[in-house]
């Protein structure tokens, strides 16, 4: 007999009436570091570690995100060194073309860079609507 599989519930966006940016670290302690930067300037921010080795991030599965689908803006930092990191940011464009982008080039991220970088694709896809 087969045991029953876990799937992921991932909860919608708490926040309302806030930008919403989503960022995806390798490591939990810079991840949030930086949510606290993104925190302290008013944006709503969830952090996300990436899949572990052994697993596929929901993103690429027929479930998906519910954080990747309810940001606004998404800052990887997974690495594109990895095939996972790869794999989630092709699953990112094609899913979520609509949605600004940010890629860090490494897992090193500065924080004002970060803080202008969402600002700039936030602001680029506000000049796209209008």
């Amino acid at each position: 007999m087969k045991p029953p599989t876990a799937h992921l519930d991932p909860q919608p966006w708490p926040w309302v009436g806030q930008l919403r940016v989503l960022i995806e670290h390798p490591d939990e302690a810079t991840g949030l570091a930086l949510a606290s930067v993104l925190r302290g300037e008013g944006f709503a921010v969830a952090v996300c570690p990436g899949p572990a080795e052994s697993e596929r991030c929901p993103l690429v599965g027929p479930e998906g995100c519910a954080a990747a689908h309810g940001a606004d803006v998404v800052v990887t930092a997974l690495g594109l060194d990895r095939p996972a990191g790869r794999e989630v940011l092709a699953a990112l464009r094609a899913r979520l073309p609509g949605t600004p982008l940010v890629v860090a080039a490494d897992s090193v991220v500065d924080p004002d860079w970060l803080l202008a970088s969402v600002r700039e694709a936030l602001a680029e896809r506000a000049g796209d609507v209008a």
